[in-house]
């Protein structure tokens, strides 16, 4: 696979769950079905999130690197944009369940660079 072909890839994926997180939170009733609602509006929020932070971490290498980027770059981008993603969620979470937020994100925060950290070193 070519790094054009999965920079298209997650184009249309940042575009299309875009596109889904605003017609779930614009039409889908959550007192109706709360676990298909919460369910997808988690998804559509990863989703469109990692694509789009997989986008952006993958220019900002190009330019670090100059130019002479791989295609395990725009899968590391991605990966750790899911991390991102994840601790964006896990911070709404903690909003929603009252905990101290400063405390916990930053616990979540050390602990996802830890897992980075091993699925890095993992790689080598």
């Amino acid at each position: 696979m070519k790094k054009r072909l999965l920079i298209l890839i997650l184009m249309i994926i940042f575009i299309i769950s875009s596109v889904t997180l605003f017609l779930i939170l614009n039409y889908l009733d959550p007192y109706e079905n709360k676990i298909m609602a919460l369910s997808f509006l988690i998804i559509t929020f990863l989703l469109t999130v990692s694509s789009f932070w997989s986008i952006i971490l993958y220019f900002i290498k190009k330019i670090y690197f100059r130019w002479e980027v791989f295609l395990s770059n725009v899968l590391i981008s991605f990966r750790q944009s899911l991390l991102f993603a994840l601790f964006l969620l896990w911070i709404g979470i903690f909003f929603v369940i009252w905990t101290p937020i400063i405390l916990s994100s930053s616990l979540l925060l050390i602990m996802l660079i830890f897992i980075e950290l091993l699925i890095k070193n993992l790689e080598q």
